[in-house]
């Protein structure tokens, strides 16, 4: 499977490496040389340095071949684009983005992508079941 990720931060970079040991192929698109050296370093040549809201980009790092896109970084409204380009300009099969607000998740079901990750009310989700029942009663013993 040929997968295109745009963010080379701590999810893109996570996912590219559990990827790329899985035997699939990958690019990582990310506007900060630093980052895409730090991924080379590791991983091999899989980066793109570039604005992964420009077709441009997007076409290096061979998105019309792309089985999914993965908006992996930090800006919601960058990822949006970057899944819409990569779905109706280059035939991404799939995609996938992350949600950074959690208002937006609606609008990009609304726009088409295909699944959504909400960090904020996964991290709130864990929380509440750490904190609910027994470990709130824990708790109140310690008192």
């Amino acid at each position: 499977m040929y997968v295109v990720i745009l963010g080379a931060g701590k999810v893109g970079f996570a996912l590219a490496r559990w990827l790329v040991t899985s035997d699939h192929e990958v690019a990582v698109i990310d506007w900060d040389p630093s980052r895409c050296a730090a991924l080379e370093d590791e991983l091999g040549g899989i980066s793109v340095v570039g604005d992964g809201t420009d077709a441009g980009v997007l076409a290096r790092a061979g998105c019309n071949r792309a089985d999914v896109f993965v908006g992996a970084g930090g800006v919601d409204e960058d990822n949006l684009i970057a899944c819409q380009l990569a779905r109706h300009r280059f035939g991404a099969l799939k995609t996938i983005s992350l949600v950074n607000i959690p208002e937006h998740e609606a609008l990009f079901a609304l726009l088409g992508i295909d699944v959504t990750v909400n960090a904020t009310d996964m991290i709130v989700g864990r929380l509440k079941e750490e904190l609910s029942g027994a470990a709130i009663l824990d708790l109140e013993e310690m008192r």
